[in-house]
């Protein structure tokens, strides 16, 4: 079980918040000119002098069992650059997913702005974005953390065409 905050569970918990969660999606790729930066709100927020888009999205809660941590994620597809971006790129996107709560903006500027320093509640970073179908109201990825215990050993064989100095 990934850690949460006493304090912050036992205000998750309770029956009436005044607060709301707020996920934060950064998904990265060379062939990307910038990030897609998301927020799941349909206001647009600015962290670290970078705007996050509103787009309301979900996602499950990592997987913590004897494989490799997995999740689900799916947006709307409301943007058509988005989904061209996601299903067009030729490997993997890399995912960074931050929960905050909506206490730490003020939400009455618009974009919302953080109050002060930002504690993620949750978070989970370095994920690659595989299988990814696009449908006209979703975009739907699986989000995984590579598993290095399946990879071949050794990574990387000294043949000729990658060390063309051992072989004159």
């Amino acid at each position: 079980m990934r850690p949460i905050s006493a304090a912050v569970r036992a205000g998750l918990e309770r029956e009436a918040s005044p607060d709301a969660l707020l996920a934060f999606l950064t998904v990265t790729h060379p062939r990307l000119v910038e990030p897609i930066r998301l927020v799941s709100d349909v206001f647009d927020y600015l962290r670290d002098g970078q705007t996050f888009v509103g787009l309301p999205f979900g996602f499950v809660a990592v997987t913590d069992e004897e494989r490799a941590p997995v999740t689900q994620l799916t947006v709307q597809n409301v943007d058509r650059r988005i989904g061209e971006a996601l299903r067009t790129m030729p490997d993997r996107a890399t995912v960074q997913l931050e929960v905050l709560s909506s206490a730490d903006f003020d939400l009455s500027a618009n974009p919302r702005v953080p109050l002060g320093a930002l504690a993620p509640i949750y978070a989970i970073r370095h994920f690659q974005l595989i299988d990814v179908t696009a449908t006209v109201t979703e975009i739907t990825g699986t989000l995984m953390l590579r598993d290095y215990s399946q990879e071949p050993w050794p990574g990387q064989s000294a043949t000729q065409s990658v060390c063309p100095g051992l072989f004159r």
